[in-house]
């Protein structure tokens, strides 16, 4: 039977323990890596709903923790965030350490939105676009500054129209796989660099589904 002195000591090490391993978490889920779950069926057959799967954050740069925190209104989408409609002097700053690498053609991004009230949503969809091109649909088949687009990643085909389109160069034109339900930039317009999380790179959920994310 624990002592008062040994119950104490046993209290303030289990104590640091959680206090470290939940520092830890912060910091691995701001800069490192993030888990993210589908939330819809826009990337069938790729993903289904509830899969999980990791981001990495450091692929592009070590990320500021504090950029554009004037636009969230919760700090790990519950605490309320006492820096919301309060710019810092970082808040501007994307990265901390830049690595000067960009999305590729056909990666699988997670990035955020936000809507009318200021909400934000996190989303996943397959980058189609890339910044000053010139992006059309015709009868469901991408085509980049008048060239037909070949697309070999898992994909449910339609046979939409849409364009020509310029995108702007600090952005990216995104697609989700399965094109007759996705709402992506044909709907809601061109994504800013500056709104990209991560690239996906494993899925995790269901573990008999574990590996990379296709391409």
């Amino acid at each position: 039977m624990l002592n008062k002195t040994n119950a104490k000591a046993w209290a303030l090490e289990w104590t640091n323990t959680l206090v470290f391993a939940f520092v830890a978490a912060i910091i691995i889920r701001s800069f490192v890596i993030q888990v993210f779950w589908i939330p819809s069926e826009s990337m069938l057959p790729s993903f289904k709903i509830n899969d999980r799967i990791i981001v990495n954050k450091l692929a592009y740069g070590i990320q500021n923790p504090l950029f554009e925190s004037y636009k969230e209104k919760t700090f790990l989408y519950i605490i309320p965030n006492p820096l919301y409609n309060h710019p810092v002097p970082l808040s501007h700053r994307q990265y901390l350490v830049d690595f000067n690498l960009n999305p590729k053609r056909f990666d699988v991004i997670v990035f955020k939105l936000y809507d009318v009230n200021g909400n934000r949503k996190d989303l996943i969809k397959r980058l189609i676009g890339m910044p000053g091109e010139t992006f059309q649909l015709k009868m469901g088949t991408v085509y980049i500054n008048g060239k037909p687009l070949k697309e070999t990643h898992p994909m449910n085909f339609d046979e939409a129209n849409y364009g020509p389109v310029k995108i702007p160069n600090d952005s990216f034109f995104m697609m989700g796989d399965n094109r007759p339900n996705s709402a992506d930039s044909r709907y809601w317009g061109f994504l800013p660099k500056s709104q990209v999380i991560g690239p996906a790179v494993i899925r995790i959920w269901p573990i008999w589904e574990f590996g990379l994310v296709p391409k």
